[in-house]
């Protein structure tokens, strides 16, 4: 399992550099990508967001109105906790739809890949990426070349992200 480290930098030659010093250690061509300004790509997520927003409203649709048909008075020998018959489940379905909705779109939109967005705004900024997939023992010797090579953002993405010293 290959871990990525992802790196930062203000000029493209100092990135063209961190490829050459990279490749100099013995890191494969494969291994190694760079992405320049206007190069960026952040997947499209809509796909995930409404699997989210469909998934959470039909379940806490379904819950709601379950618990709607029981508050209601709707099971026999169950007393009433709201007055209303038939429109309690329906009023608490569709309040518990709305809040499945919503809890589902954003649970979807926080599996996204980790600093997709923060990576791509600073490429549009003029930054260059360098990114490099190492095994998990070369993280680090990784990590320290492209900060000697001048990056000013270098981390693992499975990782919390630390700015250069």
């Amino acid at each position: 399992m290959t871990t990525t480290v992802l790196a930062l930098f203000r000029e493209r030659y100092e990135a063209e550099a961190a490829i050459a010093a990279l490749r100099s250690a013995h890191f494969d061509s494969a291994q190694l990508g760079i992405a320049k300004p206007g190069e960026a790509y952040v997947p499209r997520h809509g796909r995930a967001a409404l699997a989210g927003v469909l998934g959470g409203a039909i379940g806490c649709g379904l819950v709601g109105a379950l618990i709607g048909v029981v508050a209601g008075g709707l099971v026999p020998m169950v007393p009433a906790w709201l007055p209303g018959g038939w429109f309690v489940p329906l009023i608490v379905g569709m309040a518990g739809a709305g809040t499945g909705a919503v809890a589902g779109l954003l649970i979807s939109q926080s599996m996204v890949e980790r600093g997709a967005y923060y990576y791509d705004d600073e490429v549009r900024a003029g930054r260059t990426l360098v990114m490099v997939h190492a095994e998990p023992a070369e993280v680090e010797r990784a990590r320290a070349i492209l900060l000697e090579e001048g990056a000013f953002d270098a981390a693992p993405i499975d990782a919390p992200m630390r700015k250069a010293s």
